[in-house]
């Protein structure tokens, strides 16, 4: 006979009380029609009995209300935190229990997760199952090769003749969705999702959403800064998107959205508490479960104090007792402290060791439960499984996953050896890191991210803080090459909080960490975000290693970089002349990363337009990196390139032509002929065939470097901007500005996203744009962009740069000519 629960749970437990609860959604439920958002909020303490409200909820609607559509989320799963994951999630789970085609957010999704990972393939192994047949997966081909997007339509055009119809009633732009960069995208997803939805439903349904454990989009935030920002997703963008669909919510805390977010929100927020269950409901339920002295059922509902959790506990506790005999009033604990120790004095010790062993992993499968028994020798049969989660405090998801309620957790917690507890944790970490050893980073699925959540999470218990950080750099290295940017982001930043408070705030790895979190936020363009990071970890760089140290120099040259890209040239300066003066300090003139600074440096000063300065740099990095490096190595050829580019800029062509042939020459054999950096010297190739008045050379190579840029670092990158730039330009030297005109276009709308308004860049697409509608003949459309353009270079590289000398020339020429031409009216 297996130990364990095995006979004495007897049938399910009677749900009593929460009537004005339920009351409060029989009427939400009548109401429901007159309001363009409704959401249902109930709020209580841990254990208060919010998830079992919320399945009476469901059950009403199942047993009632058969018509309404529902479905159901728990945050409690980490993965379901985020607007795509949770809309997969959603989209899984009404197609489990309906038969609905979500047709606009399958391609809308696809896109969007391929913008998030342009390198990682979409297969079945790492991107979430879509059951639309072989229709979706001939636009998944497309999407990996980044085809162009009249083939998706080529696809939707030749399919059944329901779903052709249906792309052409929603009428959804994929051309300017491929266009889009992630970040919008998921701000449309709800939008997509809701449109399917309600397609399917018809107008005059209705549809209940269900989330749970809401209070979970907070772990493990510790400061006031930024609260709103972790429910933002679905206040104001998952629910304003999905009008019509009525949302049930609970939490632990009440929400503050009228307060401190919107005051629009009290005509469709309706909150209630859930309190303690009153007395007669106590005894009710206690009687339904078979508890039949009364003096028994007083002192369990005095001991729990009117709370589920600990009535259903106790009752765990009476059926345990009952087993062997007749349980008496002795028997219970008199407060809720005491109802855990009274239950776990009835359980024999193979039990308790097993339950102290699961409450360590945040939740576990048979598989894991099988080995965690082995290996910590509860000497609980591997057999009782079934019996074991039949304890009121297990929860059971519907993909095999079992939980232990956090209150029991908590206090298996304290009543667990510390150092026992710790050396499981050091398991799971151990368990966990492996399956994230030799990850392909083009092979990266959802079970990898979810494995690293989990190992984080055992890391953060059996590590001490700067091991913890040493280890995250390691094991998250293959998602940063991925650009899995978002999902390491808020581990760093955790680490960062761990540091400072268990370290100290001016410790050298907290400096680590925050370059670590600025290098993230500026790879993701969040440049505001990344500048105070830098600043800081320089600052404590600084103090803790001295000002001479190569440390210093690598933030220095990071934050050099990230004010570069921000068009602060002035302020990028003298922080790569600092790194320049420390790297060739303290590693020598001829050291790799002196010529990696020199390089910089003379690419900003050709930037500011001061050639003379870049060109000896260039050829002293140059001069370094083929001595120590090799002349084939692909840091030669990015000097090569710039150099050339130099050349190219003093007019000196014949000098720039054979570089940019050697540079394309190295790239190619080392990098690949699909390498963004043969994309650049392709790019600028082209672009001296232009300036030699070779167009017909120039052309293929600019259209191949577009291609590449596009299908590699997305549509939406700023490098596209310039091939798209820079090929627009050659259109209208060509006398073909139909051609011209759209490319101008989309460059500009790119580099205002993404490098903001006031961008250098943005002023040089103005100019040439501006230059294009002079050659039209339509100078009412050039003046304003030439204005636009001479305001940003003045202001940004000064009145004496050769950008804002010739802007300003074409400006005051078009004035000229407009003048002439009112004069000869």
């Amino acid at each position: 006979m297996p130990i364990g629960p095995t006979t004495y749970f007897g049938k399910e437990r009677v749900f009593v009380d929460r009537e004005a609860c339920i009351q409060t959604f029989r009427e939400n439920i009548q109401n429901s029609g007159n309001l363009e958002y409704n959401v249902l909020f109930y709020h209580g303490i841990a254990g208060i009995g919010k998830s079992k409200l919320q399945k009476e909820l469901q059950k009403i609607l199942d047993e009632e209300y058969p018509e309404i559509f529902w479905a159901a989320i728990d945050l409690n799963t980490k993965t379901y935190r985020e607007v795509g994951t949770f809309l997969i999630a959603l989209r899984n789970k009404i197609q489990e229990k309906y038969k609905a085609k979500f047709y606009l957010f399958n391609i809308a999704h696809a896109i969007y997760w391929k913008k998030l990972h342009p390198e990682i393939p979409l297969l079945e192994e790492n991107y979430p199952v879509i059951k639309e047949g072989k229709f979706f997966s001939k636009i998944i081909d497309v999407l990996n090769e980044f085809g162009p997007t009249r083939l998706i339509w080529d696809i939707i055009n030749n399919a059944p003749d329901n779903i052709k119809r249906y792309y052409k009633e929603q009428a959804i732009d994929i051309n300017k969705l491929v266009s889009m960069e992630a970040p919008e995208i998921e701000k449309l997803l709800p939008g997509f999702f809701a449109a399917d939805f309600t397609s399917y439903l018809g107008t005059n349904s209705k549809a209940y959403i269900f989330i749970d454990t809401y209070e979970a989009l907070w772990d493990g935030l510790r400061e006031k800064g930024g609260f709103h920002e972790k429910d933002e997703w679905i206040r104001e963008n998952l629910i304003p998107n999905m009008k019509g669909v009525s949302w049930v919510i609970c939490g632990r805390d009440e929400l503050l959205w009228v307060p401190e977010c919107d005051e629009d929100w009290k005509m469709y927020l309706e909150q209630h508490s859930v309190d303690e269950l009153p007395e007669r409901y106590c005894q009710e339920f206690l009687e339904d479960c078979g508890v039949e002295n009364k003096d028994i059922r007083n002192i369990i509902i005095k001991a729990s104090e009117g709370v589920p959790y600990y009535l259903n506990l106790s009752v765990d506790t009476y059926e345990k007792i009952r087993k062997n005999r007749q349980p008496v009033s002795e028997d219970f604990g008199k407060t809720q402290k005491e109802i855990f120790n009274t239950f776990v004095k009835y359980l024999n010790d193979n039990e308790i060791r097993a339950l102290k062993v699961l409450s360590v992993p945040n939740s576990w499968d048979r598989a894991l439960f099988e080995i965690l028994m082995k290996e910590f020798d509860s000497g609980y049969p591997a057999g009782a499984f079934s019996e074991l989660i039949k304890f009121s405090f297990i929860k059971k998801d519907t993909d095999g996953k079992c939980s232990v309620h956090q209150l029991m957790r908590k206090s298996l917690k304290e009543f667990h050896d510390p150092t026992d507890r710790k050396n499981i944790h050091k398991y799971l970490l151990d368990f966990y890191s492996k399956k994230l050893e030799n990850i392909d980073i083009k092979e990266i699925i959802p079970e990898h991210e979810n494995t690293l959540t989990e190992a984080f999470y055992h890391a953060k218990e059996s590590l001490e803080a700067e091991e913890l950080c040493e280890w995250f750099i390691s094991v998250s290295n293959p998602f940063y090459r991925a650009a899995f940017w978002q999902l390491i982001s808020p581990f760093y930043e955790e680490i960062l909080q761990i540091l400072e408070v268990n370290v100290s705030p001016e410790h050298l790895l907290v400096g680590v960490t925050l370059n670590y979190l600025g290098i993230l936020y500026t790879n993701m363009g969040e440049y505001e975000k990344a500048l105070p990071l830098y600043q800081r970890a320089l600052e404590i760089i600084e103090k803790v290693l001295g000002p001479q140290h190569p440390s210093v120099a690598t933030t220095l040259n990071n934050l050099a970089g990230l004010y570069e890209s921000m068009g602060e040239y002035e302020k990028a300066l003298p922080l790569y002349q600092r790194a320049l003066d420390i790297r060739e300090k303290v590693l020598g003139p001829q050291h790799p990363s002196v010529a990696t600074t020199l390089n910089n440096l003379a690419g900003l000063y050709e930037s500011m337009g001061e050639y003379e300065k870049a060109l000896p740099l260039y050829q002293r990095a140059l001069d370094i990196r083929e001595k120590v490096l090799g002349p084939q190595h692909p840091d030669v050829a990015t000097t090569l390139n710039n150099l050339a580019g130099l050349y190219r800029q003093m007019g000196e062509y014949e000098k720039a032509l054979p570089l940019y042939q050697r540079d394309l020459e190295i790239s190619e054999k080392v990098l690949g002929p699909q390498h963004p950096d043969v994309a650049t010297t392709l790019n600028n190739l082209a672009g001296l065939y232009e300036s030699m008045g070779e167009y017909e050379k120039a052309l293929p190579l600019y259209q191949r470097a577009l291609d590449i840029r596009e299908k590699v670092l997305g549509p939406q990158h700023p490098d596209v901007a310039t091939t798209l730039n820079n090929l627009a330009g050659l259109y209208r030297q060509m006398g073909e500005y139909e051609k011209a005109l759209p490319l101008y276009q989309r460059a500009l709308d790119i580099r205002e996203k993404v490098l903001g308004p006031q961008h250098p860049d943005v002023a040089t697409t103005l100019n040439n744009l501006a230059g294009l509608y002079e050659s039209m003949g339509e100078y009412e459309k050039a003046l304003p962009l030439y204005q636009r353009a001479l305001e940003i270079v003045e202001k940004k590289l000064g009145p004496k740069h050769p950008n804002t000398v010739t802007i300003k020339n074409n400006y005051n020429f078009l004035i000229s000519e407009m003048s002439e031409g009112d004069e000869e009216k």
